[in-house]
């Protein structure tokens, strides 16, 4: 028989192997515990997310369909604003004290800075996958790129026939054939960034061509609906959500088509940010880490949004991204301005000469 010492000697190691077992076991847990759960938690008992942005509502409308596939319980209620509404309502409620927006999406650099002055955003999360992207994703605390949407260009396909226009250059040098042209003004926040843009690159000898050619609209609903009815044959630096609004809708497939503008792409940044006063602060911050993973960045491709992860590779064919961009276009053809004084500071000289050839 054994003696209890000699059974004592034995058990011990025992004992010793399971503990450290059961102490391995749980920082394992704790090493794969979802560092969102405390965020999942807190959604569940908020009342879903109020956006006031600018992107149309078809194209957000799918982006959100695929967020509830992973959240299904945040309701999401998009307010579609111009860029100016978009900060003085959410200025104005913060205010009051009243339910206001949670998240804030708009392509206006020179609004962002205002708002970053004015702590408009929420600075306290940093979406978990932010690493995988470019550094300035990132713009500002509490300030990020949704999407770097390039300035493309539409064309009525059936007027134009084989003639599908690849430049500016090409639409300003043959008015025989491309007549009429549609597109945003400088007034529009969108317009100013993709045609600054454009300026850097290509400076304004193609823009001053066009002229009074240019039957100018004010959102890019608008200038399908012209290039539909024939009014133009082509619209220019315009807003690349046009791609789902195309592809979603039948009678535009059939009419209308898009392309890259391969003498100058201008990117206009679509921030996004968390409300230093939302109301579903979680929720807010699930959108947005959402957005930054692999299934955000397929919806948004899908969307007509520009996917823009470093390294990803859309499924089902999709193209929406900044590689293809890049690939299509050439990285020396392309410009991003960022969120910078020096471009608000740069608005009104241009604006000024952008009016002087358009009027």
């Amino acid at each position: 028989m054994f003696s209890k010492s000699s059974v004592r000697r034995v058990l011990l190691p025992v004992v010793a192997l399971v503990a450290l077992a059961l102490t391995a076991g749980s920082a394992s847990a704790a090493k794969h515990k979802n560092p969102l759960a405390s965020l999942i938690s807190q959604s569940k008992n908020e009342s879903g997310i109020v956006v006031y942005g600018n992107p149309p509502s078809a194209n957000f409308n799918a982006l959100v369909a695929a967020f509830n596939k992973q959240y299904p319980w945040i309701k999401v209620t998009e307010y579609d604003l111009d860029d100016n509404t978009i900060f003085s309502k959410y200025a104005s409620e913060a205010a009051q004290g009243v339910r206001t927006a949670d998240l804030l999406i708009a392509s206006a650099p020179n609004l962002w800075v205002y708002a970053s002055r004015k702590g408009y955003a929420n600075k306290s999360f940093t979406p978990i996958g932010l690493n995988k992207y470019p550094k300035w994703a990132k713009q500002f605390k509490g300030i990020y790129i949704m999407s770097p949407d390039p300035a493309i260009i539409v064309y009525n396909k059936l007027l134009l026939k084989d003639k599908v226009p690849t430049s500016v250059a090409q639409i300003a040098a043959d008015s025989s054939t491309y007549g009429s042209v549609t597109g945003y003004t400088v007034d529009n926040t969108f317009g100013y960034t993709g045609l600054y843009g454009y300026a850097q690159i290509a400076g304004w000898k193609n823009l001053q061509a066009i002229g009074k050619r240019l039957k100018p609209q004010t959102g890019v609903g608008a200038q399908l609906q012209l290039l539909a009815q024939g009014g133009a044959s082509v619209a220019y630096l315009t807003s690349p959500t046009a791609r789902f609004t195309i592809s979603s809708n039948a009678q535009y497939k059939q009419l209308l088509d898009w392309t890259y503008a391969k003498d100058g792409t201008g990117l206009v940044p679509r921030g996004i940010a968390v409300t230093a006063h939302a109301a579903s602060p979680a929720s807010a911050k699930l959108f947005l880490d959402w957005m930054y993973g692999n299934a955000g960045q397929q919806a948004m491709c899908e969307s007509g949004f520009t996917a823009f992860k470093t390294g990803f590779k859309p499924a089902n064919g999709c193209t929406n991204t900044l590689a293809d961009v890049y690939a299509k276009v050439g990285a020396k053809k392309v410009y991003m301005p960022g969120f910078t004084q020096k471009f608000v500071n740069a608005r009104p000289k241009f604006a000024a000469q952008w009016h002087g050839i358009f009027g």
